[in-house]
């Protein structure tokens, strides 16, 4: 689970993000939406970052994926989709207050996302923030009888914005993680060497085939999965669950992630992914999520 800002934050940028002190709320809602309208991009992918199970590591996946994308000039939207706001944390931006518009109010009214979008200190990497009013919108899109549908028409506005969106999705089977499937166009799935996130994977993908059928479609694309908190050596019932993932035969491996690189950590706390951090040395744990985007055609390789 990814650390809050309660954790010492040594040298960390303002919360919001690169905007400056003096700066008005609606004048850094005018800037973004301005920045964004300039050379809009062709054609949008958005990909679920899931795995039903906790802990194998879905928002460090998805905020350093999101910086290898960002590194080969594309424009990229993280959407944060847990109420725990770990993604929205770890770029150091505060989430919205019970004042501020919020991700759940926009999806429930049907209001225009964009005044969400934030910028983080990487050029062409933003995030769409979560809140904590979003613990009970499994409940609110219930209530709305089309709930299912709700995170496609909230998508489907800022796709022109953008060439990939990253949503990363928070650890449950529930009716918002399953809108948000059913507004993505594909999936990585994360898991780790362990056997209940394998059993996560295989829920995961009866869920998807579920939430598929229900919205009547069948381009929906599981593009491969990446195994987390990788620690070798490894005793042989782990380097046996490893080998099956490596192999899996549904999904193919897209890669691995060493497990507590000390500076994936020490990235977050600078509110950077680590393809970004210590730019003069290209860490080994940053090419790992290199090579994911490469093996996943987001771009190609170097």
């Amino acid at each position: 689970m990814t650390e809050t800002t309660a954790a010492p934050t040594i040298g960390a940028q303002n919360s919001g993000g690169t905007q400056p002190p003096e700066e008005t709320e609606q004048e850094r809602q005018d800037r973004v939406r301005a920045d964004l309208e300039q050379n809009r991009p062709d054609q949008c992918r958005i990909t679920a970052m899931c795995n039903q199970k906790g802990g194998v590591g879905k928002t460090t996946t998805t905020i350093n994926l999101g910086g290898a994308l960002a590194e080969h000039g594309r424009r990229v939207l993280l959407v944060d989709g847990d109420p725990q706001c770990n993604l929205t944390e770890g770029f150091r931006l505060k989430p919205p207050g019970p004042n501020d518009l919020t991700q759940a109010q926009v999806l429930i009214d049907a209001l225009d996302p964009l005044p969400l979008v934030r910028e983080t200190n990487v050029p062409g990497l933003y995030v769409l923030p979560a809140s904590l009013d979003m613990a009970g919108l499994s409940s609110d899109l219930r209530d709305t009888g089309t709930g299912l549908t709700l995170y496609r028409v909230m998508l489907d506005k800022l796709r022109a914005y953008f060439d990939e969106m990253l949503l990363d999705q928070r650890p449950a089977l529930d009716l918002d993680t399953d809108s948000q499937l059913a507004g993505t166009d594909r999936a990585i799935i994360m898991t780790d060497v362990d056997e209940w996130s394998m059993k996560g994977l295989t829920k995961q993908l009866a869920q998807h085939k579920k939430v598929m059928a229900r919205v009547q479609r069948d381009d929906f694309e599981v593009v491969g999965l990446v195994i987390g908190r990788v620690q070798k050596p490894m005793g042989n019932f782990d380097a046996e669950v490893y080998k099956l993932l490596q192999n899996h035969p549904r999904v193919r491996c897209l890669g691995e992630i060493p497990v507590r690189a000390a500076d994936l950590k020490e990235a977050r706390n600078k509110g950077l992914p680590v393809t970004h951090f210590k730019k003069t040395t290209r860490t080994d744990t940053a090419q790992f999520f290199r090579s994911i985007a490469a093996n996943a055609g987001m771009v190609k390789a170097a």
